[in-house]
């Protein structure tokens, strides 16, 4: 504790007392539970998680103001947001019951998204302005007696939080949402008394918070989330949010900055990026924290790193960290940091696993198209796809290891391959008693995800890496390097399980002269033995990663794809994020275009228009990676009648998040 002096000094507000200064942020829908009965407990789990993890206060995901012009997304049927009894009531909760009951603040969150509201009809969004959306839907201008039926409904939401045992409530005023739309000049054309000045635009916001208080009573607290700045042309700037933080200066007891425009993710950085730096909106907070004189500040974005935290507290720049994905991908983040346990911390690698996103890039092929059906698509976009944790394999819907049998004994247990998934597979097993032996045939661990000791954009995924091969060594498996699996050591340690966790290798189709070309894995490597000009054959995600790499370090780089899109295999926030990167490193992109050979002077390409040489002083090939199904075979004759279990690469060529889930799976399963 002594390292994290302020990160864990107290703060009391309104007679509550924060133990800490780590809030767990919103994260999906609080709406889920009374929609989804199958993911309920899951969403109930994951708030109960961070209660019990360390942190000061939690706070659900969003509720909608109403079921009329505030109605929010997923909303199958009108909400009873104003009984304080019956199930929905009782739904609710029952959150604010597990999260107190581990020593947590409980927060319930609401919004209202004003102007871009999902309304259904009969009902019609409200704003500001009057004006058609760019869908076709008429938004109404507020008059007074909108204004008034609105502030109705946030006292309403007050009473109910207060009803249902929370502390406080978050109110979501930013992301472009109501209150935002008001104090933006992108969004307010008023010229009443609600538009123009700073006073005026304010007013409205106010009085909301004003009904919110009224409902909620003296003693619970009001936080209110709000943007630093639009992040678009004409938008609302930090400068403006500064202003309105003086005009709300008491009414919110904490100010929660985050940033942007819900619909436009990562491109305002309202959810960061990998790309992004971490703390993306501190000297914005610190901007609002040295206007104000009542309110306390907090931040959220990007924050992983217990050690970062400390300082923003310490410097005064915020007086509360707000994490959120981060919540996903260790919930013990409070507990980990105070108990001396930081380097045991999963940091989030904001890869978007949790929180796909609905937006999708401007030079996307729609899901459809891809060849997924509309259950598919669906499927990723709603409550019961989100949640789910790459790097922490306890996470995502459905999955509950207190409702798996222990194991009746300890068992020998033998692991082939050291990547992600063999290591996950490794800790797992050795936390569960059972008695481990991990081969690896190269001398270090890792596997594939080595390449992100020399990749700048991975620094995250790096940490994860190089967390897990700590973990592996203090847990007491046998870890053996340098050493591929055979039958005599099968029939030494005698294993009651096989985890076979062997990998993939780059696919080398047979395109004339491929042998004189780069594999993009190997290019990590060999920057030294790479020449100016970069032609790079597959856009798939691996060859967008690699062309990024190259163009960081000054290569000019041409990505061939034979596909209508780059990293196809991706979507939404992550593949924004890839995009919008790869036109800032200014990598040019060849679509529908097929490779014919590769030689000594570039790649041989034809695209509808006939033959045409990429001149190249480099060429390197990118065409998927292929499962090592002749070393899985092997390895299952190998061990016989012993029970086998194929996981990561070697059974289907993924993502980090697969190989880990996978791995944590398999050793679950032994008992």
């Amino acid at each position: 504790m002594s390292d994290f002096e302020f990160l864990f000094s107290p703060l009391t507000i309104r007679g509550k007392t924060y133990k800490n200064r780590l809030i767990a942020a919103p994260t999906l829908f609080a709406h889920a539970v009374l929609f989804l009965p199958d993911v309920a407990e899951n969403v109930y789990r994951m708030v109960e998680k961070r209660a019990r993890g360390g942190f000061a206060a939690v706070s659900t995901g969003e509720l909608p103001t109403n079921n009329e012009e505030g109605c929010a997304a997923f909303v199958e049927r009108p909400i009873d947001l104003v009984s304080h009894e019956g199930p929905d009531f009782e739904a609710l909760k029952e959150y604010a019951d597990r999260i107190k009951k581990h020593g947590a603040l409980a927060y319930l969150e609401f919004s209202h998204e004003g102007a871009r509201s999902e309304t259904k009809p009969p009902y019609v969004p409200w704003g500001p302005d009057d004006y058609i959306r760019e869908d076709g839907v008429h938004v109404h201008a507020f008059n007074e007696e909108m204004m008034a039926k609105v502030c109705n409904d946030f006292k309403n939401m007050g009473s109910l939080a207060r009803a249902c045992g929370f502390d406080g409530i978050l109110v979501h005023g930013g992301h472009g949402f109501l209150l935002q739309q008001f104090v933006s000049p992108w969004t307010n054309h008023r010229t009443d008394e609600y538009g123009g000045s700073m006073e005026n635009r304010a007013r409205f916001p106010k009085r909301l918070l004003q009904a919110v208080r009224e409902g909620i009573g003296e003693d619970r607290i009001i936080e209110l989330r709000f943007s630093a700045q639009d992040g678009v042309e004409g938008g609302m700037t930090i400068d403006d949010t500064v202003e309105f933080c003086k005009e709300i200066d008491g009414l919110a007891d904490i100010i929660h900055i985050s940033n942007g425009l819900k619909w436009l993710g990562n491109r305002t950085q309202t959810f960061s990026d990998f790309f992004d730096i971490h703390g993306v909106n501190v000297e914005y907070a610190a901007k609002v924290k040295a206007a104000v004189k009542i309110s306390k500040v907090a931040v959220i974005g990007g924050i992983n790193d217990p050690d970062m935290a400390e300082q923003i507290i310490r410097e005064g720049k915020a007086d509360f960290i707000e994490l959120g994905r981060q919540g996903f991908a260790d919930p013990e983040f409070p507990n980990k940091a105070m108990c001396g346990n930081k380097d045991h911390i999963r940091r989030c690698v904001r890869c978007f696993s949790c929180y796909p996103g609905s937006f999708e890039h401007e030079t996307d092929v729609p899901l459809e198209q891809r060849g997924l059906t509309k259950a598919q698509v669906m499927a990723i976009f709603t409550p019961a796809a989100m949640g789910r944790c790459a790097i922490n394999p306890d996470s995502g819907f459905g999955w509950y290891e207190d409702r798996h049998p222990l194991p009746e004994a300890s068992r020998k247990v033998l692991i082939v391959g050291g990547g992600v998934g063999g290591m996950q597979a490794a800790i797992t097993a050795c936390r569960r008693g059972h008695q481990v032996v991990l081969l690896e045939k190269t001398g270090v661990l890792g596997g594939t995800i080595n390449f992100t000791d020399n990749d700048e954009d991975k620094v995250d995924l790096r940490n994860f890496k190089n967390l897990l091969i700590r973990e592996v060594w203090e847990s007491g498996a046998d870890v053996r390097l340098n050493t591929p699996c055979t039958k005599e050591i099968i029939d030494a340690v005698r294993p009651d399980a096989v985890i076979i966790a062997v990998g993939a290798h780059p696919s080398v189709p047979p395109i004339p002269g491929i042998k004189m070309a780069m594999s993009a894995m190997e290019a990590y490597g060999h920057m030294d033995q790479i020449g100016k000009n970069v032609a790079l054959a597959g856009g798939g995600l691996v060859g967008c990663e690699v062309g990024l790499h190259l163009a960081a370090h000054g290569h000019r780089v041409t990505v061939i794809e034979m596909q209508d899109m780059m990293a196809k295999e991706t979507f939404a926030y992550y593949r924004n994020a890839l995009m919008d990167e790869m036109d800032k490193r200014h990598i040019h992109q060849l679509l529908n275009t097929r490779v014919l050979e590769f030689r000594e002077d570039g790649i041989l390409v034809e695209n509808g228009s006939g033959p045409q040489l990429i001149e190249a002083d480099t060429c390197i090939y990118s065409m998927g990676m292929k499962p090592d199904e002749t070393s899985v075979e092997e390895i299952r004759a190998m061990a016989g009648a012993v029970k086998t279990y194929v996981i990561g690469d070697c059974q289907t060529a993924g993502k980090v998040g697969d190989a880990v889930h996978g791995g944590y799976e398999a050793a679950i399963d032994i008992v």
